[in-house]
């Protein structure tokens, strides 16, 4: 990196008082959402972004799969006093910083008074530590997988051409609204035949998200059907590492470009407000 690229990010963290956070979510399974998160985490960090991923799936552990690591901790020896979060962190391809979840984050809402300070001290701590954090959530509407994105500075909604998909889709959206009116949402549409495919499902859940929720829904990007995917995945290995020159790979990319331009335009204000609101879900707004 050349000293004008070091000065432009150091400007930048100056300018944020603590990390962006970005959850990414889907109405359904099956639509690449851990795909994404990793593959993203992974080209923000080739962007010299310090980066974190909180596999907040509770079902199996998908993005150590996908990234080829395994943990030996996770958010429940946080929880439990056993560690902190730094120390239950791994490291990933790219640099990335890897937060296994597992079963500790079913109990976020029913935990102690002890647990959730822990937790909270340790996002708390995280967020300081670096640019972004990436949270994949668990699909679906129910109350463990729409908490984080809740409170996330920036929601990523994957939906694919799919018509279940799409229906799914606008009732993630939905669910989101009505727990926090002005929650940040932008669409990516995952696994398009190609451009036009992309944009007719854009154009669809905007109109509908427009029509009955009186909002807009922005489309942040597509991302193309590319067997490297797939190849990948069987792999164990991240797309961008493997097959960095795949589509889908260069779609990611221009993704985190766009994430990493708006954060060099955002005030301070703009960012942070994830662990107030994750304070306030705790109970410990007092402490946050």
């Amino acid at each position: 990196m050349n000293d004008q690229a070091y000065r432009l990010r150091e400007m930048m963290r100056q300018r944020r008082e603590r990390a962006q956070v970005i959850a990414v979510t889907s109405g359904k399974g099956g639509v690449g959402k851990t795909g994404l998160s990793v593959n993203l985490a992974i080209a923000l960090a080739e962007q010299d972004q310090r980066v974190a991923l909180l596999d907040a799936d509770l079902g199996l552990a998908n993005v150590e799969v996908l990234m080829g690591v395994t943990s030996f901790y996770n958010l429940e020896h946080v929880i439990e006093g056993e560690k902190t979060l730094p120390e239950i962190m791994i490291k990933g391809p790219g640099g990335v910083h890897v937060i296994p979840g597992s079963s500790g984050l079913a109990r976020v809402a029913d935990l102690h008074q002890e647990g959730r300070e822990r937790v909270l001290a340790g996002l708390k701590l995280l967020g300081n530590e670096v640019d972004f954090v990436i949270i994949d959530t668990m699909a679906g509407i129910g109350r463990n997988a729409t908490a984080f994105a809740v409170a996330a500075d920036e929601v990523l909604l994957v939906a694919t051409p799919e018509p279940s998909s799409i229906v799914d889709a606008y009732a993630m959206l939905k669910t989101l609204v009505g727990q926090r009116g002005n929650v940040r949402v932008r669409l990516v549409v995952n696994q398009a035949a190609n451009q036009q495919q992309a944009q007719a499902v854009a154009a669809k859940l905007g109109r509908v998200a427009l029509n009955y929720l009186g909002r807009s829904l922005p489309c942040a990007g597509w991302i193309p059907r590319d067997p490297h995917v797939s190849q990948a995945v069987m792999q164990s290995r991240p797309l961008l590492t493997t097959y960095p020159d795949a589509p889908a790979s260069r779609k990611i990319r221009d993704l985190a470009a766009a994430f990493t331009a708006l954060a060099r335009e955002e005030s301070p204000a703009s960012t942070g407000g994830f662990f107030r609101r994750i304070a306030q879900s705790f109970g410990l707004a007092g402490n946050g």
